[in-house]
């Protein structure tokens, strides 16, 4: 949502959150705080490009899973609808692999949903002010112990872990990531072997269990949603 009546003055931030409670309580705090205005709110990734490229805000803040995709893999081109925009993550569930992909592809900062909203916006006017935000307490499990996992697994191996978390059927996995069965089974056992496990769904407890892949939430069916 577009707002006619902001500031020209200050900093500008576009939220892009489809958690309807947490945007506006993001938008009312960051506004009393009178550092920054919320230049607009946005609910998915397609409104969200929209008003970035419309606003230049100074600062993207947004949720990394939105109905119609991860945020992390299209921050290359939020930034390029508006190049002085920082961008700051936010997530519920940070693993080493989403984080330093987020990173290297350009964010500037990572803050869990689960912080005070108060932290959030300070979160948010620190990204501004030119800093690199990460929680204290993932520094280490994310510049750490990541670059030892990482390199323990393949970035295909990762791939058919979070393929597989998500409940789909080894079959499904297959095609989705366009490789044989066979090559699909090889990837999964070197992973075992390198997780040590036993069994697939070892493999992928072990994975989510050190913040390797995120666990998967099944997916709503809209249709029934729509009834509730």
């Amino acid at each position: 949502m577009d707002r006619a009546d902001h500031d020209g003055d200050g900093l500008r931030i576009v939220i892009i959150d489809d958690h309807e409670l947490l945007s506006s309580a993001l938008q009312i705090a960051i506004d009393l705080d009178h550092r920054a205005t919320v230049v607009a709110t946005a609910a998915s990734l397609a409104e969200g490009m929209a008003a970035v490229h419309l606003h230049q805000p100074n600062v993207v803040l947004t949720d990394r899973r939105l109905p119609d995709g991860d945020a992390d893999q299209v921050l290359g081109a939020l930034r390029a609808a508006s190049p002085r925009s920082r961008v700051l993550l936010m997530t519920g569930w940070p693993t080493e692999r989403s984080s330093m992909a987020a990173f290297e592809a350009g964010a500037h900062g990572l803050v869990l949903k689960t912080e005070p909203v108060s932290k959030i916006v300070e979160a948010v006017l620190r990204v501004a002010a030119g800093e690199v935000i990460v929680p204290v307490d993932l520094v280490d499990r994310i510049f750490g112990s990541a670059r030892r996992d990482r390199r323990a697994l393949s970035p295909r191996e990762l791939d058919v872990l979070e393929a597989l978390a998500a409940g789909e059927t080894a079959r499904a996995v297959a095609a989705e990531l366009c490789m044989s069965q066979n090559t699909l089974r090889n990837h999964l056992s070197r992973a075992m072997l390198k997780l040590g496990v036993h069994d697939r769904l070892g493999a992928v407890a072990e994975a989510t269990r050190r913040g390797l892949i995120s666990p998967q939430l099944p997916a709503v069916d809209e249709t029934l949603a729509d009834r509730r």
